[in-house]
């Protein structure tokens, strides 16, 4: 792929593109002699006007590098992201109780997927995601993601900080996710704009960011278990926020 070109991979990430965004296909491939359902995926495409290739398993194992392809793979336009100052404005409008999540140090891709796939099953507005020291959207994040991904607004931001102090000015309070220390996340009263802050498993959120955060939390462990992996105490967390404010 070259430097303007991006691949998806697997049936429900590339089924949702077809659905959502069939403008970013440049081109599907699927495998010869494939199954019903990706027969079927591939009659959608064609009449939504999309080039579609039937090519040899070879040819896409190829193109995925090692990525799990399932039969079949977009070349789609690199990803757009959402300006901060637009996701902010469109977060407020459309929810009275707007939740984002921000990165700070996950370079697992996987780990980056499986947040956005949870982040958009919790109904969050939003994520912002460092240039640096952060997993990038890549063919990996986008077959975890599982389709999630189109349907997720993802702002590019050059300094976390920065962007958390922004968000404060427009009124977010910021809740940083800790393994210890913090606030028992199930004693928490929410406020109406939350940006929940996740860090990497092994060094958790930079100092600096930290700093930064208005309040603490942490999910109360039984037994001697260290932490949960970060996706999963994302999942743990939003969900919690949801049912937290339901029961207001």
């Amino acid at each position: 792929m070259g430097q303007d070109e991006d691949l998806v991979c697997g049936i429900n990430a590339v089924d949702e593109l077809v659905r959502r965004h069939p403008e970013r296909i440049q081109a599907l491939y699927f495998v010869e002699n494939s199954s019903h359902r990706l027969n079927a995926l591939s009659e959608r495409a064609r009449q939504a006007e999309i080039i579609v290739k039937m090519v040899p398993a070879t040819v896409l194992d190829r193109l995925a590098d090692g990525i799990r392809h399932q039969g079949v793979a977009a070349k789609v336009a690199p990803f757009v992201f959402t300006p901060l100052s637009e996701l902010l404005e469109s977060a407020l409008q459309v929810s009275a109780v707007p939740v984002l999540v921000a990165i700070d140090g996950i370079t697992d891709p996987r780990n980056l997927g499986a947040i956005i796939r949870t982040a958009a099953a919790a109904g969050v507005a939003g994520l912002l995601l460092p240039e640096r020291r952060s997993a990038a959207i890549t063919a990996a994040v986008a077959k975890t993601a599982a389709g999630a991904l189109e349907n997720m607004s993802i702002t590019r931001v050059v300094n976390l900080v920065d962007a958390l102090r922004r968000c404060q000015d427009r009124g977010f309070w910021i809740y940083g996710a800790v393994a210890t220390g913090g606030e028992n996340l199930y004693q928490v009263e929410w406020p109406e704009a939350v940006v929940l802050v996740l860090g990497s498993e092994d060094k958790g959120l930079r100092p600096l960011v930290l700093k930064h955060c208005d309040h603490l939390i942490t999910i109360p462990l039984a037994g001697k278990s260290e932490s949960l992996n970060v996706g999963i105490a994302a999942a743990v967390t939003l969900f919690e926020i949801n049912r937290s404010r339901s029961c207001q």
